[in-house]
Formats: structure tokens, sequence, C-alpha cells
């Protein structure tokens, strides 16, 4: 291979990768609620699970986008273990789709004449489009499609280039298993198993390498696809690991029994199928023995899960519950895993906040919220009160960590206005969770002192703060937004009132003389921090439950409240 051919190749794999993530990265943006719904109804049996999976891979052209909705899914108990599973096992199938697509137009299409145009008027598009967000998207997703095919057409070129300038026969008498182990290593490191096997289609066209060899190569990509998701599950919970081992297992049994039985495969669909295309052969293959998979497992999915689960326990030390079950590339399933994980963050606070006081929650309704938290055991009993602050903390930082990389990913104007009002909720909450934290030295002082004025004072603010988390249990807890608004501001009027009448008691104590210097400032920094504490709890809930233009309209309530 001279050089210019060796650069040629290069250049063709260049522009197919980078069409694949024009491709991959505008279906991320336009998968909306559209993927979601389709996956959430259709895979509540096993079969449409498979089915599923195979139809939106096929349609997405990435089996990492499905395996990330399906692990958003599982995390937030819309999708059970086993049909995740089913996905996963339907993406591998409809993974062979692109192959399919390249078998047939690849190689009996004159590309240039279409491919030529379509970059063309994506181009155009990606700048008349760039502030129309769907146009944009199929701008560049048209874009994608003309580099993905333009690429094909250098890498044929240089292909059959290099068939005629040097001799590959010495190197084919290697034994199968290198060349497996060649396309393992190739898809590891280009994290596509599509580019592998356009690169193996191209040298088969070429005919550089024979069908057998060509099968082998693809077998080891098949097992190399699985690297990407290995590495995401790393330090994830338990259902990301479930998900990647099961991936695992599924490409290593397929690839496996193709390994086993390549030639009677090869010679099956040659001469009982009658397919006497090596290029068909081979696509064939791939999908034959995924559907082989496919049909194996769809017997042992309820076996292998509970396999899988008594592997991978659910791990309790972990701080946030559905952020470790999306990735941030996504931004329409991201923003609705931090809406869920943002809500579990402040009733998580609110709860905290109580336990400060010894307060218990007298309200017998049920939410998401509550129900997770008994199920999940957000809290051990067997924590210290630091010690659940601290995991309070850790939950904060994982949220702001995965806010960061959001914000590194495209998303409309609607989400990222979204996106900062919930992190807007997190931050007063974490303040007010910090202010109950400044004062619980003071309330066990308070609680347990012999003067009769501090223990009363205790009593009256252990009341007043009961009846506050009570109202706001309520408002948080129903689901009913409507009222939201006017409960909110009910109860910021509240806390306003009560301030005044602590601050005015506290000064009407300290000129009697029955608590010393030290005691007088204690009382009047826990009154403030009670309010200040009270009121960015409200602030929270302002933030999450109310739209935008509510929110902002609430900004102005404080102001006239206080005159």
């Amino acid at each position: 291979m001279t050089i210019s051919y060796f650069w040629q190749l290069l250049a063709g794999l260049g522009m197919f990768l980078y069409g694949m993530f024009h491709l991959e990265d505008a279906m991320k943006q336009l998968d909306g609620r559209g993927f979601k719904l389709f996956l959430k109804k259709h895979t509540k049996k096993k079969f449409s699970a498979i089915f599923s999976g195979t139809i939106v891979t096929g349609i997405l052209q990435s089996s990492s986008i499905v395996n990330l909705m399906v692990l958003s899914f599982v995390g937030a108990g819309m999708l059970s273990m086993r049909n995740a599973l089913g996905v996963a096992l339907g993406a591998n199938i409809g993974g062979t789709f692109n192959s399919w697509l390249v078998a047939l137009l690849g190689f009996k299409v004159d590309i240039g004449k279409f491919t030529l145009p379509i970059i063309g008027i994506a181009g155009i598009g990606l700048i008349v489009f760039k502030n129309k967000k769907r146009l944009y998207q199929v701008s560049k997703f048209c874009m994608g499609f003309g580099l993905l095919f333009l690429g094909l057409d250098f890498m044929k070129e240089s292909m059959e280039s290099t068939i005629k300038q040097f001799d590959f026969t010495p190197y084919l008498n290697y034994n199968l298993l290198v060349f497996v182990l060649i396309g393992f290593v190739i898809t590891a490191l280009i994290q596509t198993s599509a580019a592998t096997v356009v690169i193996v289609l191209r040298a088969l066209y070429a005919k550089i390498i024979p069908i057998e060899t060509a099968v082998a190569v693809v077998l080891g990509a098949e097992l190399g696809t699985t690297i990407k998701i290995l590495l995401g599950s790393i330090g994830g919970i338990a259902a990301k690991k479930r998900v990647a081992v099961g991936n695992i297992i599924f490409n290593l049994v397929s690839s496996l029994f193709g390994f086993v039985l390549l030639v009677p495969i090869v010679n099956f669909l040659r001469d009982f199928i009658g397919i006497h295309d090596p290029i068909i052969i081979l696509v064939a293959f791939q999908t034959l023995i995924n559907l082989t998979g496919a049909i194996l497992f769809y017997y042992l999915l309820n076996y292998l899960a509970d396999f899988l689960e008594k592997r991978f326990a659910d791990d309790e030390k972990i701080a946030t519950f559905f952020l470790q079950n999306t990735s941030p590339e996504i931004s329409a399933t991201a923003i609705e895993m931090m809406e869920k994980e943002v809500g579990l963050f402040i009733y998580r606070v609110i709860q905290l906040n109580m336990e400060v006081f010894q307060l218990k929650t007298e309200d017998n309704s049920e939410n998401d919220f509550k129900k997770y938290t008994k199920k999940k055991n957000l809290f051990p009993g067997t924590l210290e009160y630091n010690q659940k602050y601290n995991l309070i903390k850790q939950a904060e930082g994982e949220i702001l960590s995965f806010y960061s990389k959001m914000g590194e990913q495209e998303m409309n104007k609607e989400n990222s206005i979204r996106l900062n009002q919930l992190m807007a909720a997190v931050r007063s909450a974490m303040y007010a969770a910090k202010g109950m934290k400044d004062i619980n030295h003071d309330r066990i002082e308070f609680s347990n002192s012999a003067n009769d004025l501090k223990y009363e004072i205790y009593k009256v603010s252990r009341s007043k703060l009961g009846d506050f988390y009570k109202d706001l249990n309520q408002v948080f807890l129903s689901d009913n937004t409507s009222l939201c608004f006017e409960k909110l501001e009910k109860l910021l009027a509240g806390i306003n009132a009560d301030f005044q009448e602590r601050m005015n008691s506290s000064y009407r104590n300290a000129g009697k003389e029955i608590l010393n210097e030290v005691e007088i400032s204690t009382l009047f920094n826990v009154n403030r921090e009670l309010y200040s504490s009270s009121k960015a709890i409200i602030f929270s809930l302002k933030d999450y439950l109310l739209d935008t233009a509510s929110a902002e309209k609430f900004e102005n309530i404080p102001n006239s409240i206080l005159k």
C-alpha cells in the first residue's frame, strides 16, 4: 500500500466516523419524547422489548444511545431489568441494519451521484438554519449521512488500488482467532463496530481477504462493541453494571456460537440458501448469529436477570439515585432524570431538617418520592445526623457534576432554562440544610437547658417549625400544582411574621437579664438561621414546582410582604 492510498483509506475512515458522529449527535437531539414513549409503551413484554430495541437501534444507528436510554428507564423504574435486557438484545440485531445499508447500496450505487448533493445542501442548511433547532438537526443528520457514504467511497477506491500492489496471501494463513482479536482491538479503539464492518466489507469487495477471515474480524467487532458500555458502567450503580455485563454475555455467546460454526454457517448460506455474493454472506452471517442469540436468550432472560441482580447488588452508599442511570449526552432523558433527582433531593433535605428538631411528618399521603425513600432506604437508620448531612452534600456535588456535563451538550432554550431553575432549587435546598445544621448544637443546648426561658423558646420554635413543615409537605406531596403559588406565598408570609415576632420577643427577653450576653447572641443567631433556612426551602420549592413565569413573579413577593 503506497502512502497516498494509506492516507486515502485513513481519510475515508475519518469521514465515515465523522459522519457517524453527526448522525448520532443529530439523533440525540431529535429523540425527544418520541423514542422515550415508544420504548416505555412497547417494552412491557420480552418479545416486544427485543423488537423495540431492534427498531429503535435501526433508526438511531447506534446501540450506545439505546443502551443509555435503557439505563435511564431502569433507574427511573419505568423499565424492568428483564425487559431492559431484552431491549439490549434487540439492539444487537438493530446494529446490523447499517451493515445491510452499506452492503446493498455502498457497492451497487454510484455514491457520488447522491452524496455530493446531500453534503452540499446539508452544509448550506447548517448555516441557514443555525437558529432553527429542528431544521438544523435535520441538516446535521443529512451531512452525517453524506459524509458516511463519501467516506465509504474513499475507502473503496483505496482498497481497490491496494489489492493491485500488495500481496496479502501470506498473512491469511494465520489462525482465525488472530483476526477475531484484530476485529476486537479495532472496534475497541474506534468505538464503533459499524466502521470495522465497513472496512471488512471493503476488503472483501476488493477480494483482499476471503469470507472466513472477514467473518472472524466481524465476530471480534461484535465483542469490541461492548467495551464502550463496559467503560461507562465503571463506578456506576448496579443497574449500569447489570446491563453492561448482560450485553457482554449476549455478544460473547453469539460470537462463540458463530466462531465454532463459522464454516458450516457460511456453507449453509452459500449452498442451501443460495447466497453467492460474499458481501451479502457476511452481513447475513452477522444478522443470523444475532438473531440466534436473541432466540436463545429470549428463554433465558429471566434466569440471566436473576443472576445479574444477585451478582450486582444495589449500593446503598450512593448519594444520587436517578442520575447514575442516564447520560448527560441525551438531553431529553437527562432533563427528566434531573427533575426526579432534584425533587428527591429536596424531599431528603426536608426530612433531614425535620430531624434536627425531632419532628415527624403526620401526613399519611403517598407520592413517588415518599415511596422511593421507603423502598431505597435513602437515610439508613444507622447513620448519624452529620453522616446524613454529608450524604446530602455528596448528592449536591454529584448533581452539580452532572449539570456541568449537561452544559457541554447542545439543548434547546426551554430545557436550558428549566435546568437552571432546577439548579437554583438545589442551591436553595442545600442552603436550607446548612442553616439547620449550623444551629443543631444550639438546639441541643436549648432543649436540654435547665433555664426555663431557653427551654420554652425551644418548645415554641419546635412547635412553629412543626406546623411549617407540615404545611410545606402538603404543598410538596400534593399532585395539584395549580395552588402551589398561593400556598407558598402564604408560607412565606407566615415565616416572615413568625420571624418578626421571635425577634421582638428576643429583644424583650434581652432586657430582662434572664439570659447572659452569649445566650442572647445565640438566640438572635438561631432566629435568623431558622428564618433563612425556612425561606430557602420555600424558594427551593418555588423553583422546582412553578413554571418560569410564576417563579419570577414569586421573586417579587418578599418585598411586598415585608412592608
